[in-house]
Protein backbone atom coordinates (compact mmCIF):
# COMPACT_ATOMS: atom_id res chain seq x y z
CA UNK A 1 0.00 0.00 0.00
CA UNK A 2 1.61 3.53 -0.76
CA UNK A 3 1.24 5.72 1.90
CA UNK A 4 1.85 9.44 1.62
CA UNK A 5 2.52 11.11 5.51
CA UNK A 6 1.60 14.85 6.09
CA UNK A 7 2.83 16.43 9.00
CA UNK A 8 5.93 14.19 9.89
CA UNK A 9 6.63 16.60 12.91
CA UNK A 10 3.96 15.83 15.04
CA UNK A 11 5.47 13.62 17.98
CA UNK A 12 3.53 10.82 17.15
CA UNK A 13 4.97 10.46 13.75
CA UNK A 14 8.22 8.80 15.28
CA UNK A 15 7.08 7.54 18.12
CA UNK A 16 4.51 5.95 17.19
CA UNK A 17 2.84 5.75 13.34
CA UNK A 18 6.18 5.94 11.50
CA UNK A 19 7.29 2.32 13.27
CA UNK A 20 3.98 0.90 13.08
CA UNK A 21 3.81 1.81 8.90
CA UNK A 22 7.26 0.43 8.48
CA UNK A 23 6.77 -2.66 9.69
CA UNK A 24 3.83 -3.31 7.73
CA UNK A 25 3.58 -4.27 3.89
CA UNK A 26 3.53 -0.12 3.63
CA UNK A 27 5.36 2.35 1.10
CA UNK A 28 6.01 5.72 2.54
CA UNK A 29 5.88 7.35 -0.77
CA UNK A 30 6.21 11.24 0.40
CA UNK A 31 6.46 13.12 3.66
CA UNK A 32 5.78 16.49 4.75
CA UNK A 33 5.85 19.38 7.74
CA UNK A 34 5.37 22.99 7.82
CA UNK A 35 8.89 23.02 9.85
CA UNK A 36 11.75 21.90 6.72
CA UNK A 37 13.86 20.74 10.46
CA UNK A 38 11.19 18.05 11.08
CA UNK A 39 10.93 16.79 7.25
CA UNK A 40 14.79 16.58 6.84
CA UNK A 41 15.36 15.09 10.41
CA UNK A 42 12.63 12.24 9.99
CA UNK A 43 13.71 11.20 6.77
CA UNK A 44 16.92 10.76 7.96
CA UNK A 45 15.63 8.87 11.37
CA UNK A 46 14.20 6.67 9.32
CA UNK A 47 16.15 6.18 5.81
CA UNK A 48 13.04 7.66 3.75
CA UNK A 49 13.90 8.31 -0.04
CA UNK A 50 11.45 9.61 -1.11
CA UNK A 51 9.44 12.89 -1.91
CA UNK A 52 9.58 15.67 0.79
CA UNK A 53 7.60 18.96 0.96
CA UNK A 54 6.83 21.83 3.63
CA UNK A 55 3.71 22.58 1.37
CA UNK A 56 1.39 19.81 1.76
CA UNK A 57 -0.61 21.04 -1.09
CA UNK A 58 2.21 20.12 -2.93
CA UNK A 59 2.42 16.84 -2.06
CA UNK A 60 -1.31 16.36 -2.77
CA UNK A 61 -0.63 17.69 -6.28
CA UNK A 62 2.38 15.80 -7.42
CA UNK A 63 2.41 12.35 -5.84
CA UNK A 64 0.00 9.59 -6.26
CA UNK A 65 -0.94 7.35 -2.95
CA UNK A 66 -3.58 4.73 -1.49
CA UNK A 67 -3.85 7.02 1.56
CA UNK A 68 -2.78 9.72 3.59
CA UNK A 69 -1.73 9.69 7.10
CA UNK A 70 -1.95 13.01 8.40
CA UNK A 71 -1.17 14.98 11.64
CA UNK A 72 -0.45 18.90 12.11
CA UNK A 73 -0.38 21.02 15.38
CA UNK A 74 -4.25 21.13 16.60
CA UNK A 75 -4.93 24.72 14.88
CA UNK A 76 -3.90 23.76 11.44
CA UNK A 77 -5.88 19.89 11.07
CA UNK A 78 -9.12 21.19 10.16
CA UNK A 79 -7.73 23.16 7.29
CA UNK A 80 -5.36 19.67 6.15
CA UNK A 81 -8.72 17.46 6.71
CA UNK A 82 -10.96 20.18 4.75
CA UNK A 83 -8.51 19.64 1.68
CA UNK A 84 -8.65 15.83 1.74
CA UNK A 85 -12.21 15.33 2.08
CA UNK A 86 -12.37 18.17 -1.17
CA UNK A 87 -10.14 16.18 -3.23
CA UNK A 88 -11.47 13.16 -2.20
CA UNK A 89 -8.26 11.55 -0.51
CA UNK A 90 -9.35 8.96 2.15
CA UNK A 91 -7.24 9.52 4.85
CA UNK A 92 -6.43 9.09 8.50
CA UNK A 93 -6.16 11.98 11.11
CA UNK A 94 -4.58 12.34 14.73
CA UNK A 95 -7.22 13.79 17.00
CA UNK A 96 -8.51 16.48 17.86
CA UNK A 97 -8.68 17.08 14.05
CA UNK A 98 -8.96 20.84 14.96
CA UNK A 99 -9.79 23.57 18.01
CA UNK A 100 -13.38 24.38 16.62
CA UNK A 101 -16.38 21.76 16.45
CA UNK A 102 -18.25 24.75 14.14
CA UNK A 103 -15.74 24.21 11.29
CA UNK A 104 -15.62 20.58 11.43
CA UNK A 105 -18.74 19.73 11.21
CA UNK A 106 -19.38 20.65 7.58
CA UNK A 107 -16.28 18.89 6.66
CA UNK A 108 -17.66 15.69 8.61
CA UNK A 109 -21.02 16.37 6.43
CA UNK A 110 -18.63 17.01 3.02
CA UNK A 111 -16.78 13.08 3.89
CA UNK A 112 -20.26 11.52 4.34
CA UNK A 113 -21.87 12.62 1.27
CA UNK A 114 -18.63 11.38 -0.64
CA UNK A 115 -18.49 7.95 1.57
CA UNK A 116 -15.10 8.89 1.98
CA UNK A 117 -12.71 6.65 4.44
CA UNK A 118 -11.80 8.58 7.32
CA UNK A 119 -10.38 7.20 10.39
CA UNK A 120 -9.48 8.99 13.83
CA UNK A 121 -7.19 8.12 16.62
CA UNK A 122 -9.77 7.55 19.28
CA UNK A 123 -7.35 4.56 19.96
CA UNK A 124 -8.92 3.91 23.93
CA UNK A 125 -12.15 2.36 21.88
CA UNK A 126 -9.10 -0.72 21.18
CA UNK A 127 -9.23 -1.11 25.80
CA UNK A 128 -10.77 -4.56 25.98
CA UNK A 129 -12.80 -3.34 29.00
CA UNK A 130 -14.22 -1.21 26.50
CA UNK A 131 -15.18 -3.09 23.59
CA UNK A 132 -16.74 -5.48 26.37
CA UNK A 133 -18.86 -2.84 27.51
CA UNK A 134 -19.89 -1.27 24.07
CA UNK A 135 -20.77 -4.82 23.22
CA UNK A 136 -23.21 -4.94 26.13
CA UNK A 137 -24.09 -1.56 25.38
CA UNK A 138 -25.16 -2.79 21.63
CA UNK A 139 -26.97 -6.10 23.27
CA UNK A 140 -29.63 -3.68 25.59
CA UNK A 141 -26.89 -5.57 28.27
CA UNK A 142 -25.02 -3.12 30.01
CA UNK A 143 -27.99 -1.74 32.13
CA UNK A 144 -29.21 1.68 33.16
CA UNK A 145 -25.91 4.25 33.23
CA UNK A 146 -25.30 5.59 36.59
CA UNK A 147 -21.71 7.03 36.85
CA UNK A 148 -18.81 7.11 34.25
CA UNK A 149 -14.82 8.14 35.12
CA UNK A 150 -12.21 8.25 33.33
CA UNK A 151 -8.60 9.83 34.54
CA UNK A 152 -5.66 10.19 32.32
CA UNK A 153 -3.03 12.10 34.30
CA UNK A 154 1.17 12.13 32.32
CA UNK A 155 4.34 13.62 32.70
CA UNK A 156 5.16 17.21 32.21
CA UNK A 157 5.04 18.93 28.94
CA UNK A 158 8.27 19.60 28.76
CA UNK A 159 8.75 16.41 27.01
CA UNK A 160 7.07 17.77 23.99
CA UNK A 161 9.88 20.33 23.65
CA UNK A 162 12.31 17.43 23.51
CA UNK A 163 10.19 15.81 20.75
CA UNK A 164 10.76 18.87 18.58
CA UNK A 165 6.89 20.12 19.44
CA UNK A 166 6.55 23.26 21.62
CA UNK A 167 4.01 24.44 19.60
CA UNK A 168 2.28 21.85 22.50
CA UNK A 169 2.61 24.31 25.09
CA UNK A 170 1.37 27.18 23.34
CA UNK A 171 -2.52 27.24 23.39
CA UNK A 172 -3.02 29.18 20.21
CA UNK A 173 -1.72 26.36 18.34
CA UNK A 174 -2.82 23.39 20.57
CA UNK A 175 -6.01 24.75 21.84
CA UNK A 176 -5.09 24.17 25.72
CA UNK A 177 -2.69 21.75 27.60
CA UNK A 178 -4.13 17.96 28.87
CA UNK A 179 -7.71 18.96 27.60
CA UNK A 180 -6.74 19.23 24.32
CA UNK A 181 -4.26 16.31 24.20
CA UNK A 182 -6.34 13.79 25.90
CA UNK A 183 -9.48 15.11 26.32
CA UNK A 184 -10.68 13.43 23.50
CA UNK A 185 -10.00 10.00 24.78
CA UNK A 186 -12.11 10.65 27.88
CA UNK A 187 -14.89 12.65 26.32
CA UNK A 188 -15.35 9.76 23.44
CA UNK A 189 -15.64 6.87 25.57
CA UNK A 190 -18.79 8.66 27.54
CA UNK A 191 -20.28 8.71 24.40
CA UNK A 192 -19.37 6.13 22.99
CA UNK A 193 -20.38 3.75 26.11
CA UNK A 194 -22.70 5.88 27.93
CA UNK A 195 -24.93 8.33 26.79
CA UNK A 196 -24.75 11.96 24.79
CA UNK A 197 -23.58 15.11 26.53
CA UNK A 198 -26.22 17.45 27.32
CA UNK A 199 -24.40 19.07 30.33
CA UNK A 200 -20.56 20.12 30.82
CA UNK A 201 -18.98 21.59 33.93
CA UNK A 202 -15.09 21.81 34.02
CA UNK A 203 -12.47 23.65 36.29
CA UNK A 204 -8.55 23.77 35.57
CA UNK A 205 -5.62 24.58 37.73
CA UNK A 206 -2.24 26.44 36.70
CA UNK A 207 -0.85 26.45 40.31
CA UNK A 208 1.82 23.33 39.40
CA UNK A 209 3.40 25.67 36.83
CA UNK A 210 2.06 28.95 36.18
CA UNK A 211 2.54 28.27 32.61
CA UNK A 212 0.07 29.47 29.85
CA UNK A 213 -1.40 26.05 29.17
CA UNK A 214 -3.56 24.31 32.22
CA UNK A 215 -1.58 21.84 34.04
CA UNK A 216 -5.19 20.00 34.97
CA UNK A 217 -8.66 19.88 34.29
CA UNK A 218 -11.48 18.19 36.01
CA UNK A 219 -14.93 17.60 33.97
CA UNK A 220 -18.07 16.38 34.58
CA UNK A 221 -20.40 15.65 31.57
CA UNK A 222 -24.55 14.79 32.16
CA UNK A 223 -26.25 12.47 30.07
CA UNK A 224 -28.89 13.94 27.68
CA UNK A 225 -30.65 11.21 27.73
CA UNK A 226 -29.98 8.90 31.29
CA UNK A 227 -28.49 11.53 33.39
CA UNK A 228 -26.10 9.56 34.03
CA UNK A 229 -22.74 11.37 35.84
CA UNK A 230 -19.24 11.38 33.68
CA UNK A 231 -16.34 12.40 35.25
CA UNK A 232 -13.10 13.22 33.42
CA UNK A 233 -9.52 14.25 34.57
CA UNK A 234 -6.71 15.09 32.24
CA UNK A 235 -3.43 16.37 33.50
CA UNK A 236 0.51 16.84 32.93
CA UNK A 237 0.64 16.56 36.88
CA UNK A 238 2.93 13.11 37.52
CA UNK A 239 6.37 13.30 37.79
CA UNK A 240 6.75 10.90 34.41
CA UNK A 241 4.67 7.90 32.47
CA UNK A 242 1.34 7.64 32.20
CA UNK A 243 -1.57 6.99 35.32
CA UNK A 244 -4.94 6.00 34.12
CA UNK A 245 -8.11 5.01 36.01
CA UNK A 246 -11.06 4.08 34.25
CA UNK A 247 -14.93 2.51 35.92
CA UNK A 248 -18.83 2.27 34.67
CA UNK A 249 -21.24 1.63 36.63
CA UNK A 250 -24.45 0.51 35.88
CA UNK A 251 -27.78 -1.22 37.69
CA UNK A 252 -26.29 -3.91 35.96
CA UNK A 253 -22.71 -4.32 36.96
CA UNK A 254 -19.50 -2.46 37.68
CA UNK A 255 -15.62 -2.48 36.44
CA UNK A 256 -13.10 -0.53 37.65
CA UNK A 257 -9.31 -0.26 37.53
CA UNK A 258 -6.50 0.05 34.73
CA UNK A 259 -7.97 0.10 31.35
CA UNK A 260 -5.65 -2.64 30.10
CA UNK A 261 -7.83 -5.48 32.40
CA UNK A 262 -10.02 -5.75 35.03
CA UNK A 263 -12.66 -8.00 36.07
CA UNK A 264 -16.27 -7.43 35.30
CA UNK A 265 -18.61 -7.15 38.92
CA UNK A 266 -22.09 -8.14 37.70
CA UNK A 267 -25.30 -8.18 39.82
CA UNK A 268 -26.57 -11.41 40.90
CA UNK A 269 -24.38 -13.25 38.14
CA UNK A 270 -20.98 -14.41 37.94
CA UNK A 271 -18.35 -12.17 37.56
CA UNK A 272 -16.51 -11.88 33.75
CA UNK A 273 -12.50 -11.72 33.55
CA UNK A 274 -11.62 -9.02 30.51
CA UNK A 275 -8.03 -8.41 28.96
CA UNK A 276 -6.46 -6.85 26.64
CA UNK A 277 -3.87 -4.46 25.04
CA UNK A 278 -1.84 -1.89 28.13
CA UNK A 279 -1.50 1.86 26.85
CA UNK A 280 1.54 1.98 24.50
CA UNK A 281 0.13 -1.58 22.76
CA UNK A 282 -3.43 0.26 21.11
CA UNK A 283 -1.33 2.62 18.56
CA UNK A 284 0.91 -0.11 16.95
CA UNK A 285 -2.51 -1.76 16.90
CA UNK A 286 -4.56 0.64 15.55
CA UNK A 287 -2.57 1.17 12.71
CA UNK A 288 -2.55 -1.92 11.74
CA UNK A 289 -6.67 -2.12 12.11
CA UNK A 290 -6.84 1.02 10.07
CA UNK A 291 -4.81 -0.51 6.86
CA UNK A 292 -6.67 -3.51 6.96
CA UNK A 293 -10.07 -1.75 7.65
CA UNK A 294 -9.25 0.69 4.56
CA UNK A 295 -7.99 -2.30 2.28
CA UNK A 296 -10.88 -4.35 2.97
CA UNK A 297 -13.90 -1.40 2.61
CA UNK A 298 -14.97 -1.78 6.06
CA UNK A 299 -15.41 0.66 9.04
CA UNK A 300 -12.70 1.78 10.89
CA UNK A 301 -12.29 2.56 14.61
CA UNK A 302 -13.52 5.63 15.17
CA UNK A 303 -14.36 8.77 11.67
CA UNK A 304 -14.28 12.32 11.11
CA UNK A 305 -18.00 11.92 12.24
CA UNK A 306 -16.92 11.03 16.00
CA UNK A 307 -14.62 13.62 16.14
CA UNK A 308 -17.21 16.37 15.58
CA UNK A 309 -19.43 15.53 19.35
CA UNK A 310 -16.46 15.16 20.92
CA UNK A 311 -14.97 18.33 20.17
CA UNK A 312 -17.72 19.78 20.92
CA UNK A 313 -17.55 19.07 23.91
CA UNK A 314 -14.28 19.72 24.74
CA UNK A 315 -15.00 23.61 23.60
CA UNK A 316 -17.90 23.73 25.80
CA UNK A 317 -15.42 22.25 28.74
CA UNK A 318 -12.89 25.34 27.66
CA UNK A 319 -16.09 27.62 27.77
CA UNK A 320 -16.89 26.14 31.12
CA UNK A 321 -13.59 26.47 32.94
CA UNK A 322 -12.84 30.00 31.61
CA UNK A 323 -15.73 31.56 32.25
CA UNK A 324 -16.70 29.32 35.77
CA UNK A 325 -19.77 28.20 34.68
CA UNK A 326 -21.91 25.36 33.46
CA UNK A 327 -22.47 25.14 29.60
CA UNK A 328 -25.75 23.09 28.63
CA UNK A 329 -25.65 21.63 24.84
CA UNK A 330 -28.54 21.55 23.12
Amino acid sequence: MKVAFIGVGHWHAAEFYLPALLARDVHIVAISDEEQEAVERIAAQFDLDCPRFTDFRRLLDEVECDLVWSSAPHDAMTEIAAELVQRGRPFHMEKPMGLDWQMLQPIAARAAQKSLFTSVALVSRYYGVVQRLRELRESGELGVPIHYYYRLFAGGPERYIDAHCPWMLDPVRAGGGPLFNFGPHIIDLFIHLIDDVGEVTARWSYGLRDADIEDHTSLMMVGANTGAIGVGEVSYTIPEGYERYFSVTTDRLHIGGDVGGEQLLVRDAPNEQIGGMNGLEVYDHYVGDTLDAFATGRAPVATIHDMVPVLRVMNAAADSAAEGTTVTLD
